[in-house]
């Protein structure tokens, strides 16, 4: 007996974004905990030289909807660099933040709202087939000929 697996909603795995340093402070993006935080994207932390942990804030919300599978629900970030001495965090949602270290707070706008994509189908998520006015007015009848064509 072959078992064949049922369709899971699985995510790619989480973007790879690397540490920043300010002042010899490394900064991370680290996963939270779903018990003791209630979402596990989303988390920022301090290292000092000795690779200590020296603080972690929550940079945005992600309340997971417990009736849908938890990691498709994660939304962690696509980029972490620092300029000007503050970090500026872009999330999977187009999430724009700006962390300032020296307080820890935390400053940003939401993310632009998309455009619909009238051609994309919004239950599949698969291109929309499109038929020509043509194709839509139905088929043509082309007159038959009658005349045989031998000489």
């Amino acid at each position: 007996m072959t078992h064949t697996p049922k369709p899971a909603a699985k995510r790619a795995p989480p973007p790879r974004v690397p540490s920043v340093f300010i002042a010899g402070v490394r900064y991370a993006q680290v996963p939270g905990d779903v018990e003791a935080d209630g979402q596990v994207g989303g988390f920022l932390a301090a290292y000092d030289a000795s690779h200590r942990e020296i603080w972690r804030i929550k940079v945005y919300d992600n309340p997971r909807n417990p009736e849908l599978e938890g990691d498709v629900q994660d939304v962690w970030f696509r980029s972490l660099r620092a300029e000007g001495g503050k970090l500026l965090i872009e999330n999977e949602r187009g999430l724009r933040l700006e962390v300032d270290p020296a307080t820890r707070h935390v400053s940003g706008r939401p993310a632009p709202t998309p455009e619909p994509l009238a051609d994309i189908d919004p239950i599949s998520g698969q291109p929309r087939l499109r038929r020509s006015a043509a194709e839509d007015a139905g088929p043509t009848s082309a007159p038959i000929s009658t005349e045989s064509s031998t000489a």
